[in-house]
């Protein structure tokens, strides 16, 4: 783990829809190389966490900081820090893949010879250059995911947020794509925030793994400590294990052997 100042920085961030407190005191930090998978229940507050990590919810108090911008007080500088790909997409379905990328590097202010390096790149690695053409509205949920993680990879930015990313993709993509998101932490210095139900994906993937539960953070634990976790005899044997125990649903375990 990186020792430079954090990527991102969360303090004390509370989230209330009406009566229902969605993030509950939220704290954590994620460095530089870092590539960080969110789990927990529906529900525990991990889309609300990222959707006012990327601007787009007001917390009702806390601090967020992206590469040492205040979101809160400057959203728009801290929007060319983070990308971020929901679990709910809302592309620009009239414009063709290539299109939405060329429209996605010039909002982020790419020069343009950076920026049809880059396309090409991410669209060779997704497998959609021979689709490039076709308009976004005609791609299969798949594609769409894939050319919306291209947008979020393009710049690149320095803090990527990927919420259910993977669902619906196929193995070879997901495959490519997990190749490209760990050179963007290893070799571009970047932080990744992964939500995902897939736990084994996580367990393989990731250098940390951060749980919510009713909003309140569970657990904060870097994967190489969890992998010792899993070899002792009396803990947890896998991700998916400590992820139940943690939610309480151990029983599900004990059904099941």
């Amino acid at each position: 783990m990186s020792t430079d100042s954090p990527l991102l920085h969360l303090e004390h961030v509370v989230k209330n829809y009406r009566k229902l407190r969605a993030v509950d005191d939220l704290s954590f930090s994620i460095q530089p190389g870092e590539f960080v998978g969110f789990i927990g229940p529906n529900g525990a507050g991990k889309s609300t966490t990222m959707g006012s990590i990327a601007g787009i919810l007001n917390p009702d108090s806390g601090v967020i900081k992206a590469g040492g911008v205040n979101v809160l007080d400057d959203p728009i500088n801290a929007r060319k820090v983070v990308s971020f790909v929901p679990q709910h997409l809302e592309l620009y379905g009239y414009l063709t893949g290539l299109e939405y990328l060329q429209f996605v590097s010039s909002a982020k202010e790419i020069a343009p010879e950076d920026a049809k390096t880059q396309i090409e790149e991410l669209l060779e690695l997704s497998e959609l250059t021979k689709a490039k053409h076709r308009l976004i509205k005609e791609y299969s949920g798949g594609m769409a995911r894939k050319i919306a993680i291209c947008g979020a990879l393009l710049g690149p930015p320095k803090v990527l947020l990927l919420d259910e990313s993977f669902v619906g993709l196929d193995p070879e993509s997901t495959f490519a794509l997990q190749q490209r998101l760990q050179r963007f932490c290893t070799e571009q210095g970047g932080a990744i925030l992964l939500s995902s139900h897939i736990l084994d994906m996580l367990e393989r993937l990731c250098t940390r793994i951060i749980m919510l539960a009713s909003g309140k953070l569970v657990l904060d634990q870097p994967m190489h400590e969890l992998h010792e976790l899993f070899k002792s005899k009396h803990g947890p044997n896998n991700l998916t294990e400590l992820y139940l125990e943690k939610a309480d649903k151990l029983d599900i375990v004990k059904k099941g052997s």
